[in-house]
């Protein structure tokens, strides 16, 4: 337990403390061998085992309910804002890119190939030119 400690994790406490190994020899008892470790913020929670859930196996599943806040989740992306001006630059770049390419000459797969990089490309460029970082949040 010193390196569950030093990793800031604690034991989890079952409600009602059963095997989560179950042998089919009766020479050999059952016995908990499987374990569920949390960190120092979730100490308080304690798991259910559930053998009557294990089937065909011979391990009982454990079930924890962890909290899980909005505020806690953040999404980090691209984006642009609506009715922006990077918006509006963004969509000039890629009418402006898209009318340089030349459509007339797909004359084999290796030139619509050429044609469809060139494209991905054209994108790729004004949404790296103009989306802004940013952080979603509840």
């Amino acid at each position: 337990m010193d390196l569950t400690d030093s990793l800031g994790l604690m034991h989890s406490l079952p409600v009602l403390p059963v095997p989560t190994h179950y042998l089919d020899t009766d020479s050999h008892a059952n016995s908990v061998i499987d374990l569920i470790f949390l960190d120092m913020s979730n100490a308080q929670i304690s798991h259910r085992i559930k053998p009557d859930l294990r089937l065909p196996s011979d391990h009982a599943p454990l079930l924890v309910d962890l909290p899980i806040s909005p505020e806690n989740i953040y999404l980090h992306q691209k984006a642009l804002k609506h009715d922006s001006e990077e918006k509006n630059t963004f969509l000039l770049v890629i009418n402006m890119g898209l009318c340089a390419l030349n459509f007339s000459s797909l004359d084999s797969i290796a030139s619509l190939d050429l044609l469809i990089q060139a494209i991905s490309q054209v994108f790729f460029c004004a949404w790296e030119a103009n989306a802004r970082n940013i952080t979603v949040t509840s």
